[in-house]
């Protein structure tokens, strides 16, 4: 066999492996993941609930067409998690990418995702001709299984970080936001959620957007007590929004029993009370302790609500007129310090990548000492804060005032608190005969291991009401009319942390590290990097022939030599 032959079956043999071991990578889905954060290695907990689901899933992403290029990175991240997912599925998971833009009907198939609940992003962006075009996006998709659907949003627009910080943001969230929809889409059995009732709780229309969100994966009910210690039996979670009058011994001992039967509670709780309606129409009002009767329980489980209110200058705006007395109406957005933006805790995966939160007289959580029961914040004010005790007045022209700058340093300061343990019953050295409405019943005096979200202010979960009646959604701004903070996102995956029983949450924890240009370093070497990149290839190429050349003529010129020698 001469040389020519030898080097023509050694490339095609080279080429043959290659695709052999390309088919068998691709048929396997073998993938190596070199990179520091495992960006591209999908969780064991998200493989077992692809392999479990029995039906057909089918997904649909708004993410096809004109698309600006600081979000071609999500676009391209959701094109391989698809492909990774859907490889793993056995082939169930179906997708396909959908341009919202295209079609005559574009206006009305845009109601249409707003009802599916895909949120709307508008980006600017310059053109050829030196202009700004507008192009509006819907960086979300649709997942359907098992006859329902469920819109998911990968983008939640922090105002406070960069463009790319944000999509960033949305490509760590990716492998959460399709399995926790295809998990609980897939669920045969919900489980049951209690919003509870009759101690002045904020009514059905103040948490209806919250309610309606949550209901496509849970059963929600609203129940009242009673004095009935199994009132809350076979509910997973009770939510206590807001309460305004006294609870009754007999109502405590039901809730701290669900407790001990192992259920779990999000408290959403005013120390403070301030009649806001009296400052809407003009007039002062003060700030009074909020006699909800409930602090002897989130004591005994490891918490202190204090009676105050914490003023932030990270602050929400409000219109407030400023036109002369006389003159007509004018308004203008100022800070009013009474209602805090929260900071997300990065370190829990309840509040890891959320928007601020807007509060509404927060108050401030202590957390106490206990073995049982671990405390972690989630919620806290900026180190720009004050806290003012109660009570205390309150009237409009207060966001007039000159700010005294000085006195807003109490530093960062608790006002949600996540408690994972074994709890003790407030009840456990009690006569209980004449609870439970007089009949007998199984008390229990420690609880299993279970878990409570405490927040120190119940406008966390109220949304605003309509004059119709109608609810506004949880987070939306009046003033700029838009979804501007991460409340609904935080009521959200506190429920999802709380009922999560397959660990999933744990995927909101994922870190993929940006790694961004040094912007000012490409301005000052761009010329330099240009020539490495132009001149620096080409040269590369040419040492590399000469190279080849000479080792073709050191290996063969001699043989050839050789053999003239040995003819002759």
């Amino acid at each position: 066999m001469t040389i020519k032959q030898q080097d023509i079956l050694h490339f095609f043999a080279v080429a043959a492996g290659a695709a052999a071991l390309f088919l068998l990578a691709d048929v396997f889905r073998l993938r190596l993941d070199l990179t520091a954060d495992k960006r591209y290695t999908l969780s064991e907990a998200t493989k077992d609930a692809l392999r479990r689901q029995p039906a057909a899933i089918y997904i649909k992403a708004y993410l096809e067409g004109e698309m600006p290029v600081g979000m071609r990175p999500l676009q391209r991240a959701v094109k391989d998690m698809l492909d990774d997912m859907q490889a793993y599925s056995d082939g169930r998971l179906q997708y396909e990418f959908v341009n919202p833009a295209a079609g005559r009907q574009k206006e009305a198939f845009y109601r249409e995702l707003l009802r599916k609940g895909l949120l709307p992003h508008t980006v600017q962006e310059k053109n050829a001709e030196g202009g700004v075009t507008q192009i509006d996006l819907f960086p979300g998709a649709v997942v359907s299984l098992n006859g329902r659907q469920r819109g998911v949003n990968f983008l939640q627009v922090n105002r406070n970080i960069s463009t790319e910080e944000n999509v960033n943001n949305a490509i760590q969230n990716l492998e959460y936001t399709f399995i926790s929809a295809i998990e609980e889409l897939g669920r045969e059995e919900l489980e049951k959620i209690a919003f509870i009732d009759g101690h002045g709780e904020l009514s059905a229309a103040q948490v209806a957007d919250m309610v309606q969100d949550l209901s496509a994966y849970y059963k929600v009910s609203r129940i009242t007590l009673s004095g009935d210690v199994n009132a809350l039996n076979g509910y997973a979670l009770a939510v206590v929004a807001k309460p305004s009058k006294a609870w009754g011994e007999a109502d405590k001992l039901a809730l701290d029993q669900h407790i001990m039967r192992g259920g779990k509670v999000a408290w959403f709780i005013d120390p403070v009370t301030v009649h806001e309606d009296s400052l809407a129409n003009g007039h002062k009002t003060f700030g009074i302790i909020n006699d909800h009767n409930l602090n002897d329980m989130l004591f005994r489980y490891g918490v202190r609500v204090n009676a105050n209110v914490v003023q932030d200058l990270q602050c929400a705006l409000i219109p407030v007129n400023v036109a002369p007395a006389g003159m007509p109406p004018k308004f203008s957005p100022l800070p009013w310090t009474y209602y805090p933006l929260l900071f997300p805790s990065p370190d829990n995966p309840i509040s890891r990548n959320l928007n601020v939160v807007k509060t509404e007289f927060p108050g401030t959580i202590d957390t106490l000492p206990g073995a049982d029961v671990s405390k972690q914040v989630l919620l806290s004010t900026s180190p720009r804060s004050f806290v003012k005790g109660a009570p205390f007045y309150v009237g409009l022209e207060q966001v007039l005032d000159n700010i005294n700058t000085r006195l807003y340093s109490n530093g960062a300061i608790p006002v949600a608190v996540l408690l994972q343990g074994e709890f003790s019953s407030i009840f456990q050295h009690r006569i209980l005969s004449s609870y439970n409405n007089g009949r007998p019943f199984s008390f229990a005096a420690k609880s299993a291991r279970t878990a409570q979200i405490v927040v120190a202010d119940g406008d966390v979960i109220r949304n605003d009401v309509t004059a119709s009646g109608g609810a506004l959604p949880l987070g939306y701004d009046r003033y700029t009319r838009q979804v501007l903070y991460g409340n609904k996102e935080f009521v959200k995956n506190a429920v999802a942390y709380l009922l999560d029983d397959g660990g999933l949450i744990a995927l909101r924890g994922k870190v993929v590290t940006m790694r961004l240009l040094d912007r000012a370093r490409v301005v000052r070497e761009r010329s330099a990097w240009i020539a490495v990149n132009t001149v620096a290839p080409l040269a590369l190429l040419a040492l590399g022939g000469l190279v080849f050349v000479a080792y073709r003529k050191r290996k063969y010129g001699k043989k050839d030599t050789f053999l003239i020698k040995h003819e002759e």
